[in-house]
Formats: C-alpha cells, sequence, structure tokens
C-alpha cells in the first residue's frame, strides 16, 4: 500500500507537457450549383437579354443615317437655307437695338440693376454724357448678334416654314434658335472669363477667393439679363414676322 502512495506521489510530482487544445478545421461543403429547372421553381430566371441575345452593333443603314444626319448639320451651316434674304438683317438689327435699350435703361437709373462690364466708357470722353458708352453697346450687340446668327442657322429659322407655317412652329424654331445661342454665349463667355481672370492672377471658380467670386456672380447676373432681354425681343419680333407673313397671304 505505501508503494502505491510513492509512485501516486512521484507521478504528480513528475513534470508532463503542456496540453494543448486541437482546432479542427470545419468541413466546408462544396457550392450546390442548381439547375436550370431548380432556377425556375426558385424564381431566377435567366436574364432577358441573355435569353434574346440583343445584338448591339451597327448596320449599314444606320451608319449611313448617321452620316446623313451629319451631313445636313453641316450644310446648315455651309450652304444655308434663306428663303428671306433680308431676315439675318433684321434679326441682327433686332438683338443690337436690344442691347442699345437695355444700356439707356441702366445708364438713366431706370433700372435698378449694377453697370455690367461692357457697358464703360470709352477713355477720354467721360464728360461726353451718353456718347462713351455708344460703341460699347454696339460692340456687346455685335457678339450677341453673332451668337443669334449661328443659333437661327443650327434651327433653320431662315426658312419660310420658321414664319410661314404656323405660329407654334415659329415660336420653336426662335426657341430652339434661342437654346443654341445661349450656348454659344456660355461658351464665348467662359473663354473670355478665363482669360481675363488668369491674367489678373486669380482663379476661375467660385470658393478661390472673393474677389473672384463678386467678379464671376456680376458674370453670372450679366449673362442671364442679356438672355432675358434678347429673348423677349427676338420672341416678339418673330411673332411679328409671322403675323406679316400671314397678312401677306390673304
Amino acid at each position: 500500500m505505501a508503494a502505491f502512495l510513492l509512485l501516486g506521489s512521484a507521478a504528480l510530482l513528475t513534470p508532463t507537457a503542456p496540453v494543448c487544445p486541437v482546432l479542427r478545421r470545419a468541413h466546408r461543403f462544396p457550392p450546390v450549383i442548381l439547375a436550370e429547372n431548380e432556377q425556375q421553381e426558385h424564381g431566377e430566371a435567366e436574364p432577358e437579354d441573355k435569353k434574346e441575345g440583343i445584338d448591339l452593333s451597327a448596320t449599314r443603314e444606320d451608319f449611313e443615317a448617321g452620316v446623313d444626319f451629319g451631313k445636313s448639320l453641316r450644310s446648315r451651316f455651309v450652304s444655308p437655307v434663306i428663303d428671306d434674304p433680308g431676315l439675318p438683317y433684321a434679326d441682327a438689327l433686332v438683338v443690337i437695338s436690344g442691347t442699345l435699350t437695355l444700356s439707356i435703361l441702366i445708364l438713366s437709373g431706370i433700372l435698378p440693376v449694377g453697370r455690367p462690364g461692357w457697358l464703360t466708357p470709352l477713355p477720354g470722353m467721360e464728360g461726353w454724357r451718353g456718347v462713351p458708352y455708344i460703341l460699347p453697346a454696339l460692340a456687346h450687340g455685335s457678339g450677341m448678334a453673332l451668337c443669334w446668327l449661328l443659333g437661327a442657322l443650327a434651327a433653320r429659322a431662315f426658312e419660310s416654314e420658321a414664319y410661314s407655317a404656323g405660329l407654334g412652329e415659329a415660336i420653336s424654331r426662335t426657341w430652339r434658335a434661342g437654346a443654341f445661342a445661349i450656348g454659344t454665349l456660355l461658351f464665348s463667355t467662359q473663354l473670355s472669363v478665363f482669360i481675363s481672370m488668369t491674367s489678373a492672377g486669380l482663379d476661375p471658380y467660385l470658393g478661390s477667393s472673393y474677389e473672384g467670386d463678386v467678379r464671376l456672380a456680376g458674370i453670372a447676373d450679366e449673362v442671364i439679363l442679356d438672355c432675358l432681354v434678347q429673348a423677349v425681343s427676338l420672341t416678339g419680333f418673330r411673332i411679328f414676322r409671322w403675323w406679316d407673313a400671314r397678312g401677306s397671304r390673304r
């Protein structure tokens, strides 16, 4: 009995290796791929584009139609149809007259807005009342007229259908031409602002500096005012042109 006690105590006092838990990797089952009939049972139908096989390749007819459309756009500027030869000159005079009228309203104080940047007097002629402002206003109006003429060519606003087909067609072509003209005006204004502000050491975008923000806000107001004045002037004149063409047919 004593021998067994001695052997048991010796076994307890003998150092043994540490016992570490054994981690077994969980068994992963391979992904189950549903068959086509099982997908249909679960409501997982195949996409329609894969079933029908949509063909996105252009045909010969589509290519030729695109080429013809591009040629028609180019012909509007290269060889435009102008049924009334005096209409482009009349439109240009309306645009310039609108700019001069706006200048008079601003200088006389009737229109309570700030003086635009293009309405600056010629140097050395400050005491000549409104004379120093005539040439700057004419120059600005000529630029606006150029934008309108490009828009009118793009919208085919010089064809007879633009003023003799109907009032809706006349207004539609006028506004389409105005949309193109506004795009041209915005592009030219952005280019001019970029050149002028960069040469002055200012970043041509909002948030760069207080001075730059003030200049950009003023230019935006000028563009909006120009667009409103010309839209009213040209729409009114084109309605009158439609009315005149309608009266001449009677």
